[in-house]
């Protein structure tokens, strides 16, 4: 079973995950949230993430949602990818599309799955503007 780890600011992965469970209509043993307090080091983030991990009976493959680049959820993710042996893809900057996309998609290979997610966030995201002469 692939699993979905969301690395992000508390509370933005627990309602993510909320609110896709809510579009599915079920809940979702294979998304995994892992809230990340204000608080927490680099060391603690790595500390949760494994713990986590444990949790899940170690899965082998696993495709991460972090919510920022470069912010200590993401920092705290890529340092503990150092470490562990585990199959990996992922993204930075999650959001609703790409991740109920991810769940729908499941049982494609990581490498297509990225392709899949990457095309959601693209299709996910557009501008509005109101066009004034009613069309």
């Amino acid at each position: 079973m692939k699993h979905f780890f969301l690395v992000c600011h508390e509370p933005l992965g627990s309602s993510l995950q909320k609110c896709v469970e809510f579009s599915i209509g079920k809940t979702i043993k294979e998304v995994i949230n892992i809230d990340v307090s204000p608080n927490y080091n680099l060391l603690q983030i790595r500390e949760l993430i494994d713990r986590v991990w444990h949790e899940c009976g170690k899965p082998e493959e696993i495709f991460f949602f972090s919510d920022l680049k470069g912010a200590s959820p993401c920092n705290g993710l890529f340092s503990w990818l150092k470490d562990e042996k585990v199959e990996y893809r992922g993204v930075t900057g999650v959001n609703l599309p790409m991740l109920v996309c991810a769940v729908n998609y499941k049982n494609l290979s990581l490498d297509s799955l990225l392709d899949k997610v990457l095309e959601a966030k693209e299709k996910g995201i557009e501008s509005l503007k109101e066009n004034k002469n009613g069309t």
